[in-house]
């Protein structure tokens, strides 16, 4: 059966606006605040997406888990587009805003839902000499396609302008120690260690902190562990990002539990360049074998 329905809370999220798509024996949940997808099953208790048991959403709390989206920067914001130097939220704007349901379709290939957000309120838009005050508000969007063999997460803006995007994915694991990370490449920047530029002559293991922003990683990835395979496949990418806090950082923030750092991965497709204005149209799509 494929089907699109509202329902209210996901998991211990209570009172939480979400649609649920289902396509045969594949599910996933997404909420309209973040337009943030939350759960992917390819098949019933078969879950690739990982929800920290403590986060929150109200009172403008970001949702720690699942997929978030990060928009129109990726951690602090950038000086080239933050010109006033406010004081402003990691990760953009739009992770703790209600999205709008675009419109959906149920057909025998797939089940596909759109959010849609409208933002005007981006630092450098007022403060632009070149920016006209009465242009339209960038619009984002947010596609699902569900299928009975991958989920595709695409987000889009049409307005050609300097912004960075990542669709900020947590992976459940089941043993970090094991887990391997197939065509990230070599050649990345260390934020552990102040933006340090690294060639690593080993591969990636999960047994410290990791937040590096890998420059040269493939379109197609492969994480993968003794008892699990998901395949990563990213367009219009610039980046990959991988994050895990290890346990000194999970024992410091307030939406994780102390072990909470041992049951995901976050592997991020991400544009991040801001060389020049440009639009948007990034994907991640989630291959499990």
């Amino acid at each position: 059966m494929s089907a699109i329905t509202a329902q209210t809370g996901f998991a211990h999220l209570e009172d939480l606006p979400c649609y649920k798509l289902t396509f045969g024996e594949a599910s996933a949940v997404i909420s309209l605040y973040g337009g943030q997808v939350l759960s992917y099953q390819s098949k019933p208790a078969q879950e690739h997406l990982w929800l920290s048991p403590l986060a929150r959403w109200q009172q403008q709390q970001p949702i720690r888990g699942g997929v978030p989206v990060c928009w129109p920067w990726f951690g602090p914001i950038a000086a080239e587009l933050n010109p006033q130097q406010l004081t402003l939220p990691n990760h953009g704007l739009v992770r703790t805003r209600f999205w709008n349901l675009l419109d959906t379709t149920v057909s025998e290939e797939a089940t596909t839902l759109r959010l849609s957000i409208a933002v005007a309120d981006f630092p450098y838009r007022d403060s632009s000499p070149s920016s006209d005050k009465h242009e339209p508000a960038p619009v984002l969007i947010l596609t699902l396609c569900l299928t009975a063999h991958s989920l595709s997460i695409n987000l889009t803006c049409d307005t050609p302008m300097l912004q960075q995007a990542a669709l900020h994915s947590y992976f459940s694991i089941s043993d970090l120690a094991t887990i391997q990370l197939h065509g990230i490449g070599t050649t990345y920047r260390d934020k552990v260690k102040q933006n340090a530029e690294v060639i690593a002559d080993r591969p990636l293991s999960f047994n410290q902190e990791i937040d590096r922003v890998y420059t040269k990683p493939a379109a197609l990835l492969l994480l993968e562990s003794t008892k699990q395979k998901l395949g990563l496949e990213q367009q219009g990418f610039d980046s990959t990002v991988v994050w895990n806090p290890a346990a000194e950082r999970s024992k410091a923030m307030a939406d994780l539990t102390a072990d909470g750092y041992q049951q995901f991965v976050c592997v991020e497709t991400a544009r991040l360049g801001l060389n020049q204005a440009n639009a948007l149209n990034l994907t991640q799509l989630l291959l499990p074998t």
